[in-house]
């Protein structure tokens, strides 16, 4: 069976390779196929009675190439140089021209892919004057090999090696800076034209042919930068490219035609003054395309932030008013989808059993679930991510995923997904999802997103918050009102009942006082024991509300007082010498009155450990026993009123208590 398996592998990773390989070679075909093609048509533009041209197509071409294709597609560049050379010259004359010529191509195609970190569209300054650079240090590259070629081959005298090279430098340069922009701009990006534009191109461009045409141009040379200023201003880098191809070429046509303002008298002159025009057209062009470029994206994104800012506001206002939270995910999920222009938005909460729950969906229900719906975490997709991270994801692509949320959505025409993660307090609570249909979204999504799902988690801790303290004070009330029948239970029990039996007495001692003056004072006696154990009652009592030991000598001796009077061994270590505030000396003396009470009714405990030290600006107080455990914070009114008085000091109180291995509480309160 693995045999067959292995096999199978085998067979799959073959026809993979197989296809691979031949996307490959039909792209290397492609290449060489342009290459060629513009190499014969850039030999029509050689100057009469010379074998020298002012601009090499090729060069851009290749560039263009390697860029949007890859650098792996190199070899048709080789192939289709070696078809182009001059094989009057010798066979290593052509072989160096072809090596100098392919690392041009590749070094440009890398160096400018590397400093413009993928962006093609040349919608930059900082990205032009990179093809610059990059141009630069390839033709470099070219015009080094190739001259050196030539003069190792004695097709050049000595004397007109820095001729040749600065032409073949030039030459290559300007059909780097001319042809490499215009492919680039109208293969990465999508042509978008109304009939309106349309019109105004065919304008411009019959504007810009009669003013290379025009015959006075010899005096003016320059005169069709207005018409290339137009197109960069009203086209972007698609309409500067197009309008800089087009002049130079019909420039260098001219020129090699011994025609238009850049003939001169000698071959070079006209070469130099050609290259110079292009190169300056060219540069001028492009970066006066990418400042309008960067202008427009500036505006753009002004008016993005402006509208996610006041989408912000409107969430803010509905979080401060403690909206109802279906209201506020509706609302939330409606706002995320305008802002980031995705036609679909969720909400959902992470469950504890390995399910998220659908809380708030755009109308535009891509999921096509029911509000309250869950979703399995178990399957790849950023919704699971987030869980697993609780970061922010992506996912551009849903082809090749799996999983049958992936398929519902895929189903539904989506694209990409971008999630953030929702925290409340330190937790990951869920996440906010963004779906789009044609294209992924935009790189900032996860940040934008992000700050929509922070806006949820206020809401959600204002929300948390509002019940925890509306739940404390509804126990400080129930805590009080326990209280007060406590003491009004024990009151009417002991020391109200002694009191009642005391005045009898003392009526009676009245009455015998003449008659039977040995009873009196037996009742006097009698009734001296009951007011002293009525006063021992009452000073229990008021021990309890508040015990004067703790005001007069401070927490350390009513602690020693509290201990000594507990049913079980305590070691009470040093408390701090100094006093602390009032409030939180309470707090503390309280805290171990109950855990001690705790102890002796619920812990089976042997053995308690108490102590109160100051750690700078707070007090620590831990009580631990080595009883049976099980203790839990959020049971039980002594513990949960304990919790909000320290909460109500700024402090905190935590409960550790496994089963079977005793109970530690510790308070940090801050002095």
């Amino acid at each position: 069976m693995s045999t067959v398996v292995s096999r199978l592998e085998e067979s799959v990773s073959g026809s993979d390779r197989r296809a691979w390989l031949a996307r490959r070679a039909v792209g290397i075909v492609l290449v060489a196929a342009a290459y060629y093609l513009t190499g014969k048509a850039g030999l029509h533009l050689r100057y009469f009675h010379d074998t020298v041209t002012a601009l090499w197509p090729p060069v851009g071409v290749g560039i263009a190439a390697l860029l949007i294709w890859g650098p792996g597609l190199w070899p048709g560049i080789v192939i289709a140089d070696l078809a182009v050379g001059d094989y009057s010259t010798p066979l290593g004359t052509v072989l160096g021209q072809t090596t100098g010529n392919t690392l041009e191509v590749l070094v440009a195609a890398l160096l400018l892919r590397r400093l413009t970190k993928g962006r093609l569209g040349l919608e930059r300054v900082g990205d032009v004057l990179s093809l610059v650079v990059a141009a630069t240090a390839g033709t470099v590259i070219s015009a080094t090999f190739g001259t050196v070629s030539l003069r190792l081959g004695n097709v050049i005298p000595g004397h007109e090696t820095w001729e040749v090279w600065h032409t073949w430098w030039l030459a290559d340069l300007s059909g780097a800076l001319v042809v490499a922009p215009a492919i680039l701009v109208w293969a990465t990006a999508r042509a978008r034209f109304d009939r309106r534009s349309a019109a105004e191109g065919i304008l411009l461009l019959a504007t810009l042919v009669a003013l290379v045409e025009l015959p006075t141009q010899r005096d003016v040379p320059y005169v069709v930068f207005p018409a290339l200023i137009w197109a960069a201003l009203r086209f972007g880098t698609r309409g500067a490219a197009t309008a800089v191809l087009l002049t130079s070429s019909l420039i260098v046509w001219n020129t090699a035609h011994n025609d238009g303002p850049f003939v001169r008298d000698s071959t070079t002159a006209s070469l130099l003054s050609t290259q110079l025009f292009v190169a300056v057209a060219a540069v001028t062009s492009l970066v006066l395309a990418a400042i309008t470029a960067e202008r427009l994206l500036a505006v753009g994104a002004e008016r993005e932030l402006a509208h996610e800012q006041a989408a912000l506001r409107r969430i803010a206002t509905l979080v401060a008013a403690e909206v109802d939270p279906a209201e506020l995910f509706a609302r939330v999920t409606e706002e995320v989808s305008g802002v980031l222009a995705a036609p679909s938005a969720a909400v959902l909460r992470f469950e504890d059993d390995g399910h998220a729950t659908l809380l708030g969906v755009t109308r535009t229900n891509l999921l096509g679930l029911p509000v309250g719906s869950e979703l399995p975490l178990a399957e790849s997709n950023v919704l699971a991510r987030v869980h697993g991270t609780g970061e922010a994801q992506r996912l551009d692509d849903y082809e090749g995923e799996t999983g049958g949320l992936v398929e519902r959505l895929r189903a539904a025409g989506a694209r990409s997904s971008v999630a953030a993660p929702v925290h409340v307090g330190g937790r990951l609570w869920g996440a906010l999802v963004a779906t789009s249909l044609d294209a992924p979204l935009e790189s900032s999504a996860e940040r934008r997103l992000t700050d929509f799902a922070d806006l949820v988690a206020q809401a959600l801790a204002n929300a948390d918050a509002y019940e925890k303290l509306a739940a404390s004070r509804a126990r400080i009330v129930e805590a009080g009102d326990t209280e007060r029948r406590r003491l009004e239970r024990n009151l009417h029990d002991g020391a109200q009942q002694r009191l009642v039996s005391l005045a009898l007495q003392l009526r009676i001692v009245g009455a015998k006082l003449d008659a039977d003056p040995q009873a009196a004072r037996e009742l006097v006696v009698a009734a001296q024991s009951e007011l002293e154990q009525a006063l021992s009652e009452l000073r229990e009592l008021a021990r309890g509300i508040h015990p004067a030991v703790l005001s007069e000598r401070g927490l350390g001796p009513a602690l020693a007082a509290l201990v000594d009077r507990a049913p079980v061994e305590v070691a009470l270590h040093e408390p701090p010498a100094e006093r602390l505030p009032e409030p939180v000396e309470a707090a503390a003396y309280y805290l171990v009155a109950e855990a001690l009470t705790n102890v002796a009714k619920y812990a089976g405990a042997s053995h308690v450990d108490v102590s109160v030290t100051r750690d700078g600006q707070r007090a620590v107080v831990v009580v631990s026993d080595d009883g049976v455990g099980g203790a839990d914070a959020s049971y039980g009114s002594g513990l949960r009123g304990l919790a909000d008085r320290i909460e109500a000091l700024g402090g905190r109180l935590r409960v550790e208590s496994p089963s079977g291995g005793g109970t530690r509480i510790a308070a940090e309160i801050p002095v």
